[in-house]
Protein backbone atom coordinates (compact mmCIF):
# COMPACT_ATOMS: atom_id res chain seq x y z
CA UNK A 1 0.00 0.00 0.00
CA UNK A 2 1.43 3.38 -0.96
CA UNK A 3 1.28 6.18 1.55
CA UNK A 4 -0.76 9.21 0.55
CA UNK A 5 2.11 11.55 1.38
CA UNK A 6 2.15 14.48 -1.05
CA UNK A 7 -1.40 13.87 -2.33
CA UNK A 8 -3.44 16.25 -0.16
CA UNK A 9 -2.54 19.72 1.07
CA UNK A 10 -4.67 21.68 3.52
CA UNK A 11 -3.77 25.31 4.24
CA UNK A 12 -0.36 24.77 2.66
CA UNK A 13 0.57 21.71 4.74
CA UNK A 14 0.94 18.14 3.53
CA UNK A 15 -2.10 16.79 5.40
CA UNK A 16 -0.71 13.29 5.77
CA UNK A 17 2.62 14.43 7.18
CA UNK A 18 1.12 17.00 9.58
CA UNK A 19 -2.10 15.32 10.78
CA UNK A 20 -2.16 11.81 9.27
CA UNK A 21 -5.07 12.98 7.08
CA UNK A 22 -5.76 11.56 3.62
CA UNK A 23 -8.67 11.57 1.19
CA UNK A 24 -10.95 8.57 1.14
CA UNK A 25 -11.80 6.91 -2.18
CA UNK A 26 -14.57 9.41 -3.03
CA UNK A 27 -12.81 12.55 -1.78
CA UNK A 28 -11.48 13.75 -5.10
CA UNK A 29 -14.88 13.20 -6.74
CA UNK A 30 -16.52 15.31 -4.03
CA UNK A 31 -14.09 18.15 -4.68
CA UNK A 32 -14.48 17.94 -8.47
CA UNK A 33 -18.30 17.89 -8.50
CA UNK A 34 -19.41 20.92 -10.58
CA UNK A 35 -20.97 23.89 -8.83
CA UNK A 36 -24.66 24.64 -9.41
CA UNK A 37 -25.76 27.65 -11.43
CA UNK A 38 -27.56 30.54 -9.83
CA UNK A 39 -31.20 31.01 -10.77
CA UNK A 40 -31.86 32.41 -14.24
CA UNK A 41 -33.07 35.95 -14.76
CA UNK A 42 -36.73 35.73 -15.70
CA UNK A 43 -39.69 37.96 -16.47
CA UNK A 44 -43.10 36.56 -15.56
CA UNK A 45 -45.38 39.10 -17.23
CA UNK A 46 -49.16 38.61 -17.15
CA UNK A 47 -49.22 40.05 -20.67
CA UNK A 48 -47.37 36.99 -22.11
CA UNK A 49 -47.78 33.24 -21.94
CA UNK A 50 -45.12 31.40 -19.94
CA UNK A 51 -41.98 33.01 -18.57
CA UNK A 52 -39.29 34.86 -20.48
CA UNK A 53 -35.67 33.91 -19.71
CA UNK A 54 -32.66 36.10 -20.34
CA UNK A 55 -30.54 33.71 -22.40
CA UNK A 56 -27.26 35.61 -22.63
CA UNK A 57 -24.36 33.34 -21.63
CA UNK A 58 -22.75 36.24 -19.77
CA UNK A 59 -25.67 36.30 -17.32
CA UNK A 60 -25.18 32.69 -16.17
CA UNK A 61 -23.21 32.60 -12.90
CA UNK A 62 -22.29 29.76 -10.55
CA UNK A 63 -23.57 29.62 -7.01
CA UNK A 64 -21.74 28.63 -3.87
CA UNK A 65 -21.68 24.90 -3.31
CA UNK A 66 -21.80 22.46 -0.45
CA UNK A 67 -19.07 19.84 -0.40
CA UNK A 68 -19.37 16.70 1.70
CA UNK A 69 -15.96 15.10 1.91
CA UNK A 70 -14.58 12.27 3.99
CA UNK A 71 -11.03 12.29 5.27
CA UNK A 72 -9.17 9.42 6.91
CA UNK A 73 -6.98 10.02 9.95
CA UNK A 74 -4.36 7.36 10.67
CA UNK A 75 -1.73 6.97 13.36
CA UNK A 76 0.67 4.26 14.47
CA UNK A 77 0.02 4.69 18.20
CA UNK A 78 -2.88 5.73 20.39
CA UNK A 79 -0.89 8.72 21.65
CA UNK A 80 -0.13 9.87 18.10
CA UNK A 81 -3.77 9.39 17.12
CA UNK A 82 -5.09 11.68 19.85
CA UNK A 83 -2.35 14.27 19.22
CA UNK A 84 -3.15 14.35 15.47
CA UNK A 85 -6.88 14.52 16.16
CA UNK A 86 -6.45 17.46 18.56
CA UNK A 87 -4.08 19.29 16.20
CA UNK A 88 -6.42 18.91 13.22
CA UNK A 89 -9.39 20.20 15.21
CA UNK A 90 -7.41 23.14 16.64
CA UNK A 91 -5.45 24.13 13.54
CA UNK A 92 -8.03 23.51 10.81
CA UNK A 93 -11.59 23.01 12.01
CA UNK A 94 -11.77 25.69 14.72
CA UNK A 95 -10.51 28.51 12.46
CA UNK A 96 -12.91 27.15 9.81
CA UNK A 97 -10.78 27.73 6.71
CA UNK A 98 -9.72 24.84 4.49
CA UNK A 99 -7.69 25.71 1.41
CA UNK A 100 -7.46 22.31 -0.27
CA UNK A 101 -5.08 21.29 -3.04
CA UNK A 102 -4.31 17.81 -4.37
CA UNK A 103 -1.46 16.34 -6.38
CA UNK A 104 -4.07 15.25 -8.95
CA UNK A 105 -5.00 18.88 -9.76
CA UNK A 106 -1.87 20.83 -8.79
CA UNK A 107 -3.10 24.19 -10.16
CA UNK A 108 -6.50 24.08 -8.47
CA UNK A 109 -7.08 25.44 -4.95
CA UNK A 110 -10.47 24.80 -3.36
CA UNK A 111 -11.17 27.61 -0.89
CA UNK A 112 -13.68 26.20 1.57
CA UNK A 113 -15.28 27.09 4.89
CA UNK A 114 -15.89 24.44 7.52
CA UNK A 115 -19.55 24.05 8.46
CA UNK A 116 -19.81 20.84 10.49
CA UNK A 117 -18.64 17.30 11.00
CA UNK A 118 -21.58 15.18 9.92
CA UNK A 119 -19.96 11.89 10.89
CA UNK A 120 -16.97 10.75 12.90
CA UNK A 121 -16.07 7.08 13.21
CA UNK A 122 -13.07 5.76 15.08
CA UNK A 123 -11.73 2.24 14.67
CA UNK A 124 -9.15 0.72 17.03
CA UNK A 125 -7.90 4.17 18.08
CA UNK A 126 -5.55 4.29 15.11
CA UNK A 127 -7.94 4.99 12.25
CA UNK A 128 -10.79 7.48 12.02
CA UNK A 129 -13.08 8.77 9.30
CA UNK A 130 -14.32 12.37 9.27
CA UNK A 131 -17.23 13.38 7.06
CA UNK A 132 -17.02 17.14 6.82
CA UNK A 133 -19.57 19.53 5.40
CA UNK A 134 -17.80 22.43 3.69
CA UNK A 135 -19.00 25.45 1.75
CA UNK A 136 -17.11 26.73 -1.26
CA UNK A 137 -18.32 30.37 -1.45
CA UNK A 138 -16.97 31.10 -4.94
CA UNK A 139 -16.23 28.05 -7.10
CA UNK A 140 -14.78 30.33 -9.81
CA UNK A 141 -11.98 31.41 -7.45
CA UNK A 142 -9.73 28.33 -7.65
CA UNK A 143 -6.51 29.61 -9.15
CA UNK A 144 -3.40 29.43 -7.01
Amino acid sequence: MTMPKGQLYINGFDAFVRWGISLNQDGLSALMTPAPNKGYITNDSRLEHGVRHVDKPSTVKVNERQVNITFNLTASTEEQFFARYAAFCTEVLEPGVLNIRTSFQPTVLYRCKYESCTQFAQFMRGIAHYSLRLTEPNPKNRSI
